[in-house]
């Protein structure tokens, strides 16, 4: 059975008014108009003209749907008094091609199973399936519409919202965060927003002013998923498509198209009240895109990183795209991994696994260090193709690494394309460093160590004991770096596969396939769909 009604237990419709009223009916009339006056009042005349309470406004409907109820919120409709009245397993659904402005709030409420919010055309973006932007008219819009204020916050300990086939859009001259899930500044883990999940939106920054950050992911249990995040970039400041620096996990960021100028991931960068590491993360199947068009834009977007663990544990990023990056407001590198003392004193950054991903077109490739707060300890670096990482093309140092002061690092079946060293190391050692089954270019100064010099001194140097076996090294020295090494010479045959199209496999035939040496990675099935 389906029964409709209005937001509480009735339906209000109203009513004409009589071509007469006698003298009871007017004095009526005027009470009435003095209670309506004063609740305007007492909750402000634009909140209550909106349907505060969902006592005015677009008429919303409840639909009895089995055990769930479907919430249906017209255009103009009161999106928050809809949350408000939700329990467990309702469906809001807001209708396709409307926008319904102002800072929603997530209430904290006694949930079990997830309010989901959805676009009434949600059928139509198809589940698992990525979104794009030539897909808005299918969603929802929900913008802020208020200096400063995101378009989606959350009560403290908010939890079990889900939304679908929604688009938000930018705040105020692209100031602060579109969606802000918890405050980063919870001094209660009771506080922190959990079970919180995105799937098929579309979040995007203003093509003038920008955006300072798409999504501010501090709670636990969050899932994003599925969506299109673009057109954030600052000019002056830095900028990130998701930031996580005041909530442990889990969180999973699959399957988006994410595009930032600063950095399009950010672990870490400032200090969380609870001491607590951003981790427990798996970023898999995103393509993370800087736009090339920005490089000539005056005056320029803050351009750094493509991925930033500034600290972090427990994070398994893998099968993402990652193109285009430059050199900028720093060196140009794709990724960097390190402990930073503005994520706290006691911070650092472990247990981080970054395998079978494509990084294509950057000044250089990436920077990992654990000089600052608790340091850095357990880094894998496995089965990745870095491609086009180049100092001339892209104005950074066309380097592989730039390692510092970690201990326990493992950087295996590699494929470098690069025109710089194989490391610039610096500052403290690394300890326990296995470089086994990679192709890279040892260019210059190959393997190299500040203030000591290539080969031989730079490894005794910065990288005591150091397993560096079954590598190519092209255009690189046996004296250097031993026997267990290839050395051919850069004109001769690697034997891959088409890099013409981006495959950098070895074909069967090569001798360097059968030492089990490079990466083994499709180019169409890592980041895209």
């Amino acid at each position: 059975m389906v029964n409709t009604m209005a937001i509480g237990s009735v339906t209000v419709r109203p009513k004409a008014l009589p071509k007469r009223h006698s003298a009871r009916g007017r004095v009526l009339a005027l009470i009435t108009v003095c209670v309506l006056l004063a609740a305007a009042g007492t909750f402000g005349y634009a909140a209550f003209y909106n349907g505060f309470g969902g006592v005015v406004g677009p008429q919303t409907e409840i639909v009895e749907n089995g055990t769930n109820r479907i919430i249906k919120v017209p255009a103009g409709g009161n999106l928050q008094a809809a949350l408000d009245r939700a329990t467990s397993g309702d469906i809001i659904e807001i209708q396709a091609g409307a926008s319904y402005s102002g800072t929603i709030t997530l209430p904290n409420k006694p949930l079990t199973d997830f309010v989901t919010i959805r676009s009434s055309a949600a059928a139509s973006l198809p589940a698992g399936k990525r979104v794009a932007p030539a897909q808005k008219s299918s969603m929802a819009m929900i913008t802020a519409g208020t200096l400063t204020r995101p378009a989606i916050a959350t009560a403290a300990g908010a939890h079990h919202y889900r939304f679908i086939g929604i688009e938000f859009g930018p705040t105020t001259r692209g100031m602060y965060n579109i969606i802000q899930i918890g405050s980063g500044d919870e001094t209660n883990a009771a506080d922190l927003p959990h079970h919180i999940e995105f799937d098929r939106i579309y979040v995007h920054g203003d093509p003038t002013f920008g955006q300072r950050r798409g999504i501010a992911a501090n709670g636990r249990f969050l899932s994003i998923r599925n969506s299109y995040i673009s057109d954030i970039k600052q000019q002056g400041d830095e900028s990130s498509a998701i930031g996580v620096w005041s909530a442990d996990g889990p969180i999973e960021i699959v399957n988006n198209y994410l595009e930032a100028a600063g950095e399009n991931i950010l672990f870490g960068g400032a200090h969380a009240p609870l001491g607590l590491i951003p981790g427990n993360a798996v970023i898999r199947d995103n393509w993370m895109n800087k736009p090339i068009e920005w490089r000539n834009v005056e005056p320029k977007w803050v351009v750094k990183n493509l991925l930033e663990v500034k600290s972090g544990r427990k994070i398994v990023i893998q099968n993402n795209l990652m193109t285009n990056n430059w050199q900028h407001a720093q060196e140009g590198n794709a990724l960097v991994f390190r402990s930073a003392s503005d994520s706290g004193p006691d911070s650092f950054s472990e247990d981080i696994e970054f395998s079978g991903n494509i990084v294509r077109g950057s000044g250089s490739a990436v920077s990992i260090t654990g000089e600052e707060a608790k340091g850095g300890r357990r880094l894998t670096i496995r089965n990745n193709v870095f491609e086009d990482i180049s100092s001339k093309k892209w104005n950074g140092r066309g380097y592989f690494l730039k390692p510092s002061t970690w201990d326990g690092m493992v950087i295996e079946n590699n494929t470098v394309i690069h025109d710089g060293s194989i490391t610039i190391a610096w500052a403290g050692p690394i300890k326990g460093l296995v470089f086994r089954n990679n192709i890279v270019f040892n260019n210059a100064y190959g393997f190299f160590g500040d203030g000591v010099g290539p080969g031989k001194a730079a490894l005794a140097r910065y990288f005591p004991g150091a397993d560096i076996v079954n590598n190519v090294i092209i255009g690189g020295e046996a004296r250097d770096y031993g026997f267990r090494n290839f050395y051919p010479s850069p004109i001769d045959p690697m034997g891959f596969s088409n890099p013409q199209a981006h495959d950098y496999r070895l074909r069967p035939d090569s001798r360097y396939q059968k030492a089990g040496i490079g990466a083994n990675l499709d180019p169409r099935t890592v980041g895209v769909e």
